[in-house]
């Protein structure tokens, strides 16, 4: 066995190696494009839409588009995240969507508060009302007086 052969055996990677090495092409290093092609159409063409990216283009892999197309999906899709985050399982929830505030609960708190502090500035007007008409009509009684 020469010296050559001995070194290239050495040098082979492991089947680790390879395997990594395999799916590190087949996904990309930071899975992206792995994710972006497992995402069902819809899905996709809901992010080209909110990245302002036509939706027919929903149906090209990551590495299709240009530069500024797979900048605006980033973007859009750390929008969509940060909107998604602000709903939680119990807000998902169907009774929750599909209750009526109207039928039986009566008003919510803030509408109760907001009805409450309408009535408090209608009365304080009401009152600052009379105090003016009542101003008026003295100052009518000593106009008419002086006359």
């Amino acid at each position: 066995m020469s010296t050559a052969q001995v070194f290239k055996l050495v040098q082979q990677p492991s089947a680790a190696d390879v395997a990594l090495a395999d799916m590190r092409a087949q996904f990309g290093r930071n899975g992206a494009a792995s994710r972006w092609s497992r995402l069902p159409h819809k899905a996709r063409s809901v992010i080209c839409y909110a990245a302002g990216v036509s939706t027919t283009a929903a149906g090209q892999e990551l590495d299709q588009f240009d530069f500024e197309q797979q900048e605006a999906i980033r973007v859009a899709l750390g929008d969509l995240l940060a909107t998604l985050r602000e709903f939680d399982g119990s807000v998902l929830h169907r009774r929750e969507w599909h209750r009526s505030t109207r039928r039986g609960e009566g008003p919510s708190r803030s509408e109760r508060e907001q009805a409450e502090h309408e009535d408090k500035r209608r009365a304080l007007l009401t009152e600052q009302a009379g105090t003016l008409e009542s101003r008026i009509a003295a100052l009518k009684k000593v106009a008419g007086n002086g006359q």
